[in-house]
């Protein structure tokens, strides 16, 4: 479940399972340094970063989103909030020369009204991606939703839609926004990279055919 207070949470649970177990705990859990003469009774890893990378984009995870702007922010020395996160994947935009006027990331979740971003970015962002001499930026194509199998796309396209496992693709739905941005492979078997964004639209139900409907034209097998 989810909570304010993880570490908190683990050391009272640990309490708990120690007394179960029959072991005296006295006092209650509290914020500490471990003594220099203590050793390790176990550690947990979280999954490698690409994995990270692959689930949020998959599913929309928009708590994993913002924890690897604020993984990015700490990487780069700069501090673990909001403005530090935005400055250091601004930067980092930079220098994988992504176009970044206009774009203004006010988390790392995409779910601020403040938040801002341009085709532009995102197609040169996934191009980059495509790249062979990046592998690093892999897992931002590997995760993306494929269209009626998995992740955010898994129940947008029909089984016997055109574009049904042609295109892969990230959502992006707020209210009266709706967008889809990734890629496809034309009938030539070029990989085009594609970003389609709608502002001010009043109904998903409307808005979201016409969006899968855009990137299965660019297959060259839709209407």
């Amino acid at each position: 479940k989810r909570t304010d207070d993880p570490a908190g949470d683990a050391a009272r649970t640990f309490a708990a399972a120690l007394k179960k177990a029959g072991v005296k705990v006295t006092g209650a859990p509290r914020e500490a340094r471990a003594a220099d003469e203590a050793r390790t009774v176990a550690t947990h890893r979280s999954a490698p970063l690409d994995a990270l990378v692959e689930r949020t984009l998959t599913n929309s995870d928009n708590d994993i989103a913002e924890a690897l702007a604020r993984q990015t922010a700490i990487a780069k020395g700069e501090s673990a909030s909001f403005a530090g996160a935005r400055r250091a994947v601004t930067n980092e935009l930079k220098k994988l020369k992504i176009p970044v006027g206009g774009a203004h990331f006010a988390d790392g979740s995409g779910l601020d009204r403040k938040d801002r971003v341009t085709p532009a970015l995102l197609t040169a962002l996934l191009a980059r991606a495509a790249d062979p001499d990046r592998p690093g930026l892999r897992p931002v194509l590997t995760g993306l939703p494929i269209a009626g199998f998995s992740g955010t796309l898994g129940g947008r396209y029909a089984p016997d839609a055109e574009g049904t496992g042609l295109i892969r693709a990230k959502t992006g739905t707020l209210f009266g926004v709706n967008s889809l941005a990734g890629t496809v492979v034309d009938r030539q078997g070029r990989l085009l990279a594609f970003a389609f964004l709608a502002s001010g639209s009043i109904d998903a139900g409307q808005a979201e055919p016409a969006l899968d409907a855009l990137a299965t034209a660019l297959a060259g097998t839709g209407g």
